[in-house]
């Protein structure tokens, strides 16, 4: 019993800390972020961090590779059904808008460690599930189109712009709301709206060419 109540905080505090370490990332980067910053964040002193992380690059890889695991562990499933390549698309799209709404800091934590530190990240994301689902997306895409059902095009043209569609209005939304003077909670709405709206773009571009 004394075994079950003491493992639950840790892991509660663990979950705490890859938190704070998030929003700290986040705000200052890999290289500017202190261990001193994320204990403060998380509300802990710096000896309790170091007893969960032995370093700051220990807590960055745990950060960085489940960010990276939520965004596309779950894409990988949905490309892989039996279903229509019209409908896994408009699946990949809810699935992708629901996901940045309920994480809508991942996308500015993602890039930013990108353009610093490109080294690091190709090396952490060769052992990520992003490579394999831009493989599965692609190898999709080249069997419909040996069928006929989509025209000749790019896979990767695709997939930029089915990413860039979905997540560039997370990265751009302080400019968007002062823009467009939308109070931010109607930003939700838009979002689910938007699902639709992406998947016609993706789908129209995807369409067979007239003869």
């Amino acid at each position: 019993m004394s075994k079950t109540q003491n493992t639950t905080p840790d892991r509660n505090t663990e979950e705490a800390i890859l938190q704070a370490a998030k929003r700290v990332f986040t705000r200052k980067g890999f290289a500017a972020a202190r261990m001193e910053d994320i204990a403060t964040e998380a509300g802990i002193n710096r000896a309790l961090l170091h007893y969960y992380f032995r370093s700051k690059e220990k807590m960055f890889e745990r950060v960085f590779e489940e960010n990276m695991s939520h965004f596309y562990g779950s894409f990988i499933s949905i490309l892989n059904a039996p279903a229509p390549l019209d409908m896994r698309i408009r699946n990949l799209v809810n699935a992708e808008i629901d996901m940045l709404l309920a994480n809508p800091d991942v996308p500015l934590f993602i890039l930013t460690e990108i353009s610093r530190n490109p080294d690091m990240i190709k090396s952490k994301m060769e052992k990520m599930p992003v490579r394999e689902f831009m493989m599965i997306f692609v190898s999709s895409l080249r069997t419909e189109m040996q069928k006929g059902t989509i025209r000749q095009i790019e896979p990767v043209h695709v997939l930029m712009s089915l990413m860039s569609l979905c997540i560039f209005p997370f990265i751009g939304k302080p400019m968007f709301l002062t823009v467009s003077g939308m109070p931010p909670e109607q930003f939700e709405s838009l979002m689910q709206s938007r699902k639709k709206v992406v998947a016609d773009i993706i789908l129209q571009m995807l369409k067979p060419e007239q003869a």
